[in-house]
């Protein structure tokens, strides 16, 4: 029924979305996942292993919500002063890829988004962020007039709730080469300084569900226990769980195990009122035709009739 469709989507509160994206940006931090999506993403790591680029190419520990987006926010961080309505970067690291001229380091952002459709362009959003992280770098990868020195920055953008002609697709959007007269040729690497990473999930067992696609999706599914997606981690993708791995995984399928459940019992609720206020059937009718699971009986009942 649309009504439960609606009121499923209602039921989330501000403080149980935060709860939900800060697990889930805590989740994707872990390095052997981030590594997985660098591999599936972008050219320079497709051809290494994902431990390789977990243990050695990714510095550090990622920042989660640390850094600003806004150049005037990054004094309200340091004063501590309205903190909570400063735009910061959901993921940030370093990265580093072997060439033939030492190591490259790479600037990466990455981004959870649940709203696929806001009230303004996503791909306009991801381009200024990867702007701010040129601009950023002045006075710290180069100054004066060192241009030479600036370093590629990447977004990639982990979206949920997307349209369906681009459900399970990976797009990626980066600077070109194109000759307008003539055939001149310049050099690869001083134009190849942005990269856009759009990863749109989608259904299970639909064309193209694999790869960080499905690894992402098991890690934010509400229907799989903290088991069912550690065996799935293991037994697909070989990766070694962790304690670190085993408690973020729980705690993810807690908040979503909750999240889910909560938006169920709401809709139901709903949908049981809308159909007792056509006059047409009783509590016990409703709880029937919606076909409720029984053990949640007298959780609903009470909150039907009080």
């Amino acid at each position: 029924m649309e009504v439960l469709t609606e009121a499923a989507k209602n039921a989330y509160t501000n403080e149980e979305h935060k709860k939900c994206d800060e697990q889930l940006k805590k989740t994707l931090a872990i390095k052997i996942f981030l590594a997985n999506i660098l591999k599936d993403c972008l050219e320079e790591f497709k051809d290494y292993d994902q431990y390789d680029i977990a243990d050695k190419f990714i510095e550090g520990e990622p920042e989660i919500s640390v850094e600003a987006v806004h150049q005037n926010e990054k004094e309200i961080i340091k004063g501590m002063d309205r903190e909570d309505t400063v735009v910061r970067y959901d993921i940030l690291f370093y990265a580093y890829v072997p060439s033939l001229s030492g190591k490259v380091k790479l600037i990466i952002n990455v981004e959870a988004q649940n709203d696929f459709s806001p009230k303004y362009p996503l791909l306009k959003r991801a381009v200024y962020y990867c702007s701010r992280l040129i601009s950023d770098q002045y006075n710290k990868e180069f100054s004066n007039s060192e241009y030479g020195k600036i370093k590629k920055v990447v977004s990639i953008w982990i979206c949920c709730d997307v349209p369906k002609n681009k459900q399970n697709t990976i797009t990626r959007f980066s600077l070109k080469e194109q000759n307008i007269i003539g055939e001149a040729k310049y050099n690869f690497k001083d134009y190849d300084l942005v990269d856009i990473v759009m990863v749109c999930l989608g259904k299970r067992d639909a064309e193209n569900y694999k790869s960080c696609l499905k690894l992402i999706e098991v890690l934010t599914a509400s229907d799989l226990s903290a088991q069912e997606r550690l065996d799935i981690m293991k037994n697909e993708f070989n990766i070694k769980i962790t304690k670190n791995i085993e408690e973020e995984v729980t705690s993810m399928c807690n908040v979503s195990y909750g999240i889910a459940d909560k938006a169920k019992i709401e809709a139901f609720v709903s949908s049981i009122k809308a159909l007792m206020e056509t006059g047409k059937y009783n509590f016990d009718s409703a709880f029937n035709i919606l076909k409720v699971p029984t053990d949640k009986y007298n959780q609903i009942r009470e909150l039907v009739l009080g």
